[in-house]
């Protein structure tokens, strides 16, 4: 068994609820028909850092559900209004990279077309089991 430092990148994505529903339902092509999700999928498949796993290019996990927040009233949010909560669908896109590998211009391409005013992106430090 191998043990393998990685970075993880996760990254929030609103969606509208019929996109959500369709690709829990399993239909794939649900990914093109969301602007951000798209981008952000393009990015990955596009990169040679991130999404590379071994020898795979490309790698990325869909993770579903409901995210909530209020805005403050200084906040410009893409959905609601200051003060009152909001629930939105979203899908969370994990992907991975090599530790210590430069995912900058991957972070700042999928930055650049989230329509959120504060995107949520995470990055993290994992460890993958192998062979």
């Amino acid at each position: 068994m191998t043990r393998t430092p990685m970075q993880v990148v996760r990254v929030h994505c609103p969606v509208s609820g019929n996109v959500l529903a369709r690709l829990q339902a399993g239909e794939a092509a649900a990914l093109a028909d969301d602007p951000v999700l798209a981008a952000v999928v393009d990015v990955i498949r596009g990169s040679e850092v991130l999404g590379a796993v071994g020898p795979y290019r490309g790698v990325f996990e869909l993770g579903f559900g409901l995210e909530s927040f209020v805005p403050g009233t200084d906040a410009v949010p893409a959905t609601g209004r200051a003060g009152a909560a909001e629930v939105v669908a979203t899908v969370v896109v994990k992907s991975y990279a090599a530790a210590g590998a430069d995912i900058g211009a991957e972070l700042a391409a999928i930055v650049a077309v989230h329509p959120w005013e504060v995107p949520v992106a995470e990055v993290g430090v994992v460890e993958m089991v192998g062979r």
